[in-house]
C-alpha cells in the first residue's frame, strides 16, 4: 500500500510538470525566437541593457565554428574567474580546478562539504556559476534546434541566446521559487551562523546564507550542487514534504518543456510530443522500479518491520518511496541533488540512477539533453534508412557520412569517458584503499563516480574516498570533456544540416513523427546504453541484484 501510494504521488507530480511543460515550451519557443511574451514590458530595458554592455556582438547571426568558440571562450573566462576566486578564498589547486570544472560544466559534483564554504563564495562563484552553465546549455539547444531547421549556414548568436536563457527564464523563475522556497522556511540571509542546543545538550553552530536563491537555481538550471553538504537532504535546503515536490517539479519543468519548444520552432508539434513521450517511456518505469527496489531489505531479519520502505539513508521526513523518486528524477534530468544516501540504496535503484546517466537524454539536463535526444534521433533515422533502403533524411535533410562521423563522436566519448578512468581505479583501489565498502558495491561507488562526472550530473556514492588530488584532477577532467566534446560536436552536426536546403518529403521518405519511428528511438537508446556499459555493470549493482537472490 505505501509503495503504491508513492507511486501514484510521483505519477501525480510527473503530470503537472508535463501538463505545464507544454505552456512553458510556447514560452520558450517565443523568448528564443524573438516573439512577444508577456514579460516583455518588464524584460526588454534589462536584456537592452545587457546587449549595450555587450557592445552589439550579440546583434548578429553566427555560424556553428563561431558560436562554439563563442561558448567555449565565455565558459573558459567564467572557468578561470572562478578558480581565482576559490583559491584566493583558501581552496587548494586541485580542488578549486575540480570546483571551477565542476561548476561550469553544469555539473556541481563536490568534493568538498558545501557548508565549509564562506557565504560570500556560494553567491559570487557557486551560484553565479549555477546561471551561466544552465544559460549554456539553453543556448547550445537552440542552436541545434536552428540547424536543423536553417537552410543559410547560420544558427544564432550564443551571447543573445545565453542572455535569454539568464534574462527571461531562469532569472525570473528563480526569483519566483526563491520566494517560495524562503516562504517554506529555507534560510536567505548574508548573516553568520545560527547556534542550536541539540538533544544531547550540546551547542550546535548551524551556518546560514543565501540558501533559498542557490536552491532555486539549483534545481531549475538542473545544477544539482547543494549549500550545504547533506544536499537537498538537509533541513535548511528541504525543509518539508510541500518543498520536496516543488523541487522536483521545477526540476523536470524545462527539460521536459524543450521537446515540445523543438516541436513549435520546426513547424511539427507532433514531432516534439512524440520526442517528450519518448522521454517519459522510458524515465516513468524506470522510476517505479527504482522505487520498488526500495521497499524492501532481504538482508534485514524478518522481524523488522519495512512497511514504509527501506529506510537506511533516508530522511523521516520523506519515505523511502518519495526518496528513490528524487533520485531518479535528479539522476534522468542530470540534476545531480539527493535527499538520501545514494550509497545506501539498493542495487535496482543504483542502477536505475545509473542508466539514466547513460543515456543523457530522458530527460536529460537542461539543453544538453535535448541535444543528446536529436543526436538519438538522427542516429535512428540513418539506421532506419539503411534497413529499408532509404535515404536517410530528417527534417528534408539528408544524414550522410559527415554527420554521422560527428554523432558517432558524441555516442562513444560518454562511455569511454566513464569506463576508462573507471578501469583504472579500479586496478589501484585495493593498494590505495579507495573505496569504503568491498566487491560489487565498491567497483559501483568508482563506476558512479566518473559516471556522474562524465554526464554532468554531479551526485555521488559516498563510500568513495574522492577527495584527494587523484580524484580532484581526474574527474575535472571528465567533466570537461564531458561536457564540450559532445556540446561542440552537436553544434557542428547542425551547422552541417544547416547549409543544406531541405528537399520535399516522399512517399519513400521516413516518416519520424509517428509511434513505429518512437519505438524504434525507444530501441536504440536503450540497446546503446546496453551495449556499451552492460558489462561494467555487470561487476557492480548488476552483481548486487542477483546476489540477492
Amino acid at each position: 500500500m505505501e509503495f503504491l501510494f508513492g507511486a501514484l504521488q510521483a505519477m501525480a507530480i510527473v503530470a503537472l510538470s508535463v501538463a505545464c511543460a507544454v505552456p512553458m515550451g510556447g514560452y520558450l519557443a517565443s523568448a528564443f525566437s524573438g516573439k512577444p511574451t508577456c514579460l516583455d514590458r518588464a524584460l526588454d530595458p534589462v536584456e537592452r541593457a545587457i546587449s549595450w554592455a555587450l557592445g552589439g556582438i550579440d546583434g548578429y547571426d553566427m555560424d556553428w565554428k563561431e558560436y562554439a568558440i563563442s561558448m567555449i571562450l565565455t565558459n573558459a573566462i567564467l572557468w578561470a574567474f572562478s578558480f581565482a576566486v576559490l583559491c584566493a578564498l583558501g581552496m587548494t589547486p586541485d580542488l578549486a580546478f575540480h570546483t571551477a570544472s565542476s561548476f561550469t560544466t553544469n555539473t556541481d559534483q563536490q568534493h568538498y562539504a558545501g557548508d565549509t564554504f564562506s557565504p560570500l563564495g556560494q553567491a559570487l562563484v557557486i551560484t553565479a556559476l549555477m546561471f551561466f552553465s544552465a544559460a549554456t546549455g539553453l543556448a547550445s539547444a537552440f542552436a541545434v534546434i536552428r540547424g536543423l531547421k536553417a537552410a543559410d549556414g547560420k544558427v544564432g548568436n550564443f551571447f543573445k541566446d545565453a542572455e535569454r536563457g539568464l534574462v527571461r527564464v531562469l532569472l525570473p523563475l528563480s526569483v519566483i521559487f526563491a520566494l517560495i522556497l524562503a516562504a517554506c522556511g529555507v534560510p536567505q540571509s548574508f548573516g553568520g551562523t545560527l547556534e542550536v542546543k541539540a538533544v544531547t545538550g550540546a551547542v550546535q553552530s548551524i551556518p546560514l546564507g543565501p540558501v533559498a536563491s542557490l536552491e532555486a537555481i539549483k534545481m531549475i538550471g538542473t545544477n544539482g550542487g547543494g549549500y550545504y553538504g547533506a544536499n537537498s537532504a538537509h533541513p535548511y535546503e528541504n525543509p518539508s514534504p510541500l518543498t520536496n515536490v516543488l523541487e522536483l517539479f521545477f526540476t523536470l519543468l524545462i527539460p521536459l518543456a524543450l521537446p515540445y519548444t523543438f516541436g513549435i520552432m520546426i513547424g511539427n508539434r507532433r514531432q516534439g510530443l512524440l520526442l517528450m513521450a519518448v522521454m517519459l517511456a522510458i524515465f516513468v518505469p524506470m522510476s517505479l522500479i527504482m522505487m520498488y527496489g526500495e521497499s524492501s531489505n532481504p538482508y534485514l531479519p524478518a522481524a523488522v518491520q519495512q512497511a514504509s520502505g527501506y529506510l537506511e539513508g533516508k530522511e523521516a521526513r520523506f519515505s523511502a518511496y518519495e526518496s528513490a523518486f528524487y533520485l531518479a528524477t535528479c539522476t534522468y534530468v542530470q540534476c545531480g541533488a539527493a535527499s538520501c544516501s545514494i550509497t545506501s540504496m539498493m542495487p535496482w535503484a543504483v542502477v536505475g540512477a545509473m542508466f539514466g546517466m547513460m543515456a543523457q537524454c530522458v530527460p536529460g539536463g537542461i539543453g544538453a539533453g535535448l541535444d543528446i535526444m536529436l543526436i538519438y534521433v538522427l542516429l535512428s533515422v540513418f539506421i532506419a534508412g539503411l534497413m529499408v533502403g532509404r535515404t536517410p533524411e530528417f527534417l528534408g535533410k539528408k544524414v550522410e557520412p559527415a554527420e554521422m562521423k560527428l554523432i558517432a563522436l558524441i555516442i562513444i566519448v560518454h562511455p569511454i569517458l566513464v569506463l576508462t578512468p573507471t578501469a583504472l581505479t579500479a586496478l589501484i583501489s585495493t593498494a590505495h584503499n579507495i573505496t569504503l565498502n568491498p566487491g560489487a558495491r565498491g567497483f559501483a561507488e568508482i563506476m558512479y563516480e566518473f559516471l556522474s562526472a562524465s554526464a554532468n550530473n554531479g551526485s555521488g556514492m559516498a563510500g568513495l574516498k574522492n577527495t584527494t588530488l587523484y580524484f580532484n584532477v581526474l574527474s575535472g577532467l571528465v567533466m570537461l570533456l564531458g561536457r564540450y566534446v559532445p556540446l561542440v560536436a552537436a553544434l557542428a552536426v547542425a551547422g552541417s544540416l544547416s547549409g543544406k536546403r531541405p528537399i520535399e518529403a516522399t512517399p519513400g521518405t521516413l516518416p519520424t513523427d509517428n509511434l513505429t519511428f518512437a519505438a524504434f528511438l525507444l530501441g536504440i537508446i536503450i540497446i546503446v546504453g546496453a551495449i556499451t556499459f552492460l558489462p561494467a555493470l555487470s561487476l557492480g549493482p548488476l552483481a548486487e541484484i542477483f546476489a540477492l537472490r
